[in-house]
């Protein structure tokens, strides 16, 4: 990195601090409300992200990567989209409220260029593992060879790694041979209600490695490892890497004059390190402690740069929350707001002069010389990267209604039908299930079209001759994800390959089947597929109010009711066969309806916009007792 390039970033990442925090502050103090009501924001939480996110975004990203932002940093992601001149100044100045920018970036809400919604913890973590997954999968395939391989990074909040599904994805992951994927994590150790547990990351780094993860700490920056280099410097560091996470923070919060008497008492009189100490000001001992790897955008571009492989890495980046702000390191500072005094005293420090303040450039000296370099970085070079593709012709799609069959059989019937042709819509339809597949009637269409894997894996059964319905061979062609018993990371995928079209330039049509009562432990994930955007088709059996042996272990009256209540998704329970023949032929065409438009009161079925569908079927089968049997491919 060149001295000029390292000068340019600390001055963008100064620009986004403040462009942030005062959007936040505008919200909750200058802007008229008539409740008085708190607006929010998160300042900290923004704040100990800035130069991860300056790092990323103006130095190692390209323009094929794709992010999922942490939730609580999206003033960061606003303010460097209204820097880059891709967001309004009039949404910044309404920051959530009606119409202004979202609270967490949003591809649905936002006009500026988000690849991944985020705001359920964790969601936002796991959905990148399988976007690169879904990128493999088109990569391999004909039809997508000329695809761009980019890397899927989340930036991670420390305490998001609380939630289960980020492990579930990280075993997914691994079985589905992961690769082009970076988990940033934001390591500040602070969490809402507290700091985070000593020692906590050694055994979360411990199950990355496990999943082939190369695992790499980002901890000191580029004035702390200076300073180690001088004598008495390594008695410095490991005082540095001794100490606790939440005396660190409180030490943080009181300054420099606080750390030189703390210091001086732990390490005085040791000749050396008392010179490193004793020679350097309050301020410029303050800067030196808080300079942690994560908060130092020279030592992170050059961390960024030295990857160049394609093995998924996790870059555990220590910071301090609300790195550069008066409230840095205080333990309630997670949703806590700099008061106007303290915003006005900052405003001096940094040097914005009043009036000024929604000036992307205040304080900058050399503005020509800024706006060359933002015009020449790579990652925003070619402009907006939200992508289209044709809509596919959906065949007519025809069942034999003579003979008694269950919907749930049509369902594998329809499908096994556009297997045996070749379609455009069949070449892109991807269908998946969490180790239902079988179960859920999609074995005769991955019999044909078999299991997706990016090397070839022989079916053993088949090589030893052993009769099977099951043919499971594995190919780079094939078009059928298998998941584990995981239903978060069904529609994780099924969120991921449902917005191919617009990440990948790609259309794919996503297919997956599961248990209807199981759409429940999934739900999570679900509505935030929904919520992405995202099209495609899910399939629950058994479902509704039919009865069978087992109970109500696998019965359900409530998946309609989430199928109904949710935004954006058709939902169906059919009960005839040639019924769901034509449910499965609207949903189709359904699926690839353009979503740009908003929908209004003329709309709100999202007949026009288009949306997902969720189809629950009725099995009637010898097994099953049904207290109203419907009839089977008549009329009702």
């Amino acid at each position: 990195m060149t001295h000029d390039d390292a000068f340019h970033l600390k001055t963008i990442e100064a620009r986004l601090l403040w462009l942030s925090h005062w959007m936040i502050h505008s919200a909750n103090h200058i802007r008229p409300k008539v409740d008085g009501i708190k607006i929010g924001g998160h300042q900290a939480s923004s704040a100990s992200m800035v130069s991860i996110m300056t790092a990323l975004y103006f130095s190692a990203l390209r323009p094929e990567d794709r992010v999922a932002v942490k939730p609580h940093a999206s003033p960061i992601f606003h303010a460097m989209q209204y820097l880059m001149g891709n967001q309004t100044l009039e949404k910044m100045q309404n920051f959530r409220g009606f119409g202004g920018v979202q609270s967490y970036p949003s591809r649905t809400k936002d006009i500026s260029d988000v690849d991944y919604s985020t705001g359920s913890v964790g969601l936002g973590v796991a959905i990148t593992a399988f976007g690169s997954i879904i990128q493999d999968y088109i990569q391999t395939k004909d039809w997508g060879r000329d695809l761009l391989l980019g890397r899927h990074v989340a930036l991670v909040g420390d305490a998001e790694l609380d939630e289960g599904n980020v492990y579930e994805a990280l075993q997914e992951g691994w079985k589905n041979d992961l690769r082009n994927c970076w988990w940033v994590i934001d390591y500040n150790r602070q969490s809402l209600d507290g700091v985070v547990h000593e020692g906590l990351f050694g055994r979360i780094e411990k199950i990355f490695e496990a999943f082939g993860w190369h695992v790499i700490r980002v901890k000191h920056g580029v004035l702390q490892r200076a300073a180690f280099k001088e004598e008495g410097g390594i008695a410095l560091r490991d005082w540095i890497d001794a100490c606790p996470n939440q005396q660190y923070a409180a030490l943080t919060y009181q300054g420099g004059a606080v750390w030189r008497k703390r210091l001086e008492e732990e390490l005085g009189d040791q000749g050396p390190v008392s010179a490193l100490i004793g020679k350097r000001s309050d301020a410029e001992l303050a800067a030196l402690m808080e300079n942690l790897g994560g908060n130092c955008v020279t030592t992170l571009s050059e961390v960024f740069a030295s990857v160049t492989d394609d093995r998924p890495t996790c870059f555990l980046a220590y910071t301090i929350k609300g790195w550069g702000t008066p409230i840095a390191g205080h333990k309630d500072n997670h949703g806590g707001l700099m008061t106007k005094a303290q915003m006005a005293e900052w405003q001096k420090h940094l040097g914005v002069p009043e009036g000024q303040e929604w000036d992307k450039f205040a304080a900058v000296d050399d503005k020509i010389a800024l706006q060359a370099y933002l015009d020449q970085v790579p990652f925003f070079a070619k402009g907006r990267r939200r992508y289209v593709d044709d809509t596919l012709p959906v065949p007519p799609i025809k069942l034999d209604p003579e003979r008694e069959i269950s919907t749930q059989m049509a369902f594998g019937k329809i499908l096994d039908g556009l297997s045996k042709g070749n379609s455009p819509l069949a070449e892109r339809i991807v269908t998946t299930s969490p180790d239902v597949t079988g179960t859920t009637n999609l074995g005769p269409w991955v019999n044909r079209r078999k299991l997706f894997a990016r090397a070839p894996r022989a079916d053993a059964f088949i090589e030893h001759r052993i009769p099977s319905t099951a043919k499971w061979e594995f190919t780079p062609q094939g078009q059928h994800i298998e998941l584990g018993i995981a239903e978060m990371n069904l529609f994780l995928l099924l969120g991921a390959a449902g917005l191919a079209h617009s990440l990948f330039g790609k259309r794919l049509i996503p297919v997956g089947t599961l248990y209807d009562p199981f759409v429940a432990r999934g739900l999570d994930a679900l509505n935030y597929a929904c919520y992405q955007g995202a099209r495609f088709i899910v399939a629950g059996t058994p479902s509704g109010v039919t009865l069978a042996p087992e109970g109500g272990a696998h019965q359900s009256i409530g998946t309609p009711l989430i199928g109904m209540s949710q935004d954006g998704l058709a939902a169906f329970e059919p009960a005839f066969a040639d019924e769901l023949a034509v449910i499965m032929e609207w949903a189709f065409g359904y699926v690839q309806r353009s979503g740009e438009d908003v929908p209004d009161e003329r709309t709100w079925l999202r007949d026009e916009t288009g949306g997902q569908s969720i189809c629950g079927y009725r099995p009637i089968q010898s097994n099953n007792l049904s207290l109203v049997p419907p009839k089977i491919g008549g009329k009702a």
